[in-house]
């Protein structure tokens, strides 16, 4: 089947277009931690075989030693405030995108799903807002360029084409959050940051799981 995946480069991300099935765990091992004295786990290596979109978290280095708070996010470095105003760009996109789909769809199942990313992303967009203001991290207010791109795209489309590429689309950006959550909620060293992650996991796998099941009835 024809899916969209993200390419993780020194900029940021790029969609291409490919055949794969999607096969992210449903399962994480963290837990979420409870104190500010928790000692984050930094995992080394090449990423859990199965998944499509993971990368593990790894602390870089540098002569003179270990760069605290800094994440590998595929072949660039991420800091805490980093993910936060990405999370907070694909959040605002995944809500936008769930309105156009109460308006484009013609599908009654689509409506229903995209009404439930709505209802999710609220939440945890107003979360992840909190956490930032906590952290004195000013999120955007505007979608960063590929999350843009990708409104751009499928506001052009209604009906059945709509839903095609809504799906794919959604499944896509969803294995793209996955893979940068898992990075966080391995790496991050703010307790606060990591466990909001950790916190958020499930949700996303289990939207990308629905959008996966939906993409393939079409």
């Amino acid at each position: 089947m024809k899916k969209l995946l993200y390419v993780i480069t020194a900029g940021g991300f790029s969609l291409l277009t490919g055949t794969a099935c999607s096969r992210i765990d449903a399962n994480t091992s963290n837990t979420v931690p409870t104190s500010d004295a928790y000692a984050a786990t930094v995992t080394a290596g090449a990423g859990t075989s199965g998944s499509t979109a993971r990368a593990d978290a790894m602390v870089t280095t540098s002569p003179g030693g270990t760069v605290p708070g800094t994440m590998m996010y595929g072949t660039r470095t991420i800091t805490e405030a980093t993910f936060l105003m990405e999370a907070a760009s694909s959040g605002m996109m995944e809500v936008q995108l769930g309105k156009l789909a109460l308006e484009r769809s013609a599908d009654p199942k689509v409506k229903q799903f995209a009404q439930m990313i709505i209802d999710h992303h609220t939440k945890t967009n107003q979360e992840l807002a909190e956490l930032a203001a906590g952290m004195n991290v000013t999120l955007p207010t505007a979608l960063m360029p590929d999350h843009q791109k990708l409104v751009d795209k499928l506001s052009k489309l209604t009906g059945k084409a709509f839903d095609e590429e809504y799906t794919e689309d959604i499944e896509a950006a969803h294995e793209q959050d996955i893979a940068l959550y898992e990075v966080v909620s391995n790496g991050a060293k703010t307790t606060s940051v990591k466990a909001f992650a950790i916190r958020t996991l499930p949700t996303l796998r289990m939207h990308e799981h629905h959008a996966d099941e939906l993409e393939d009835k079409k």
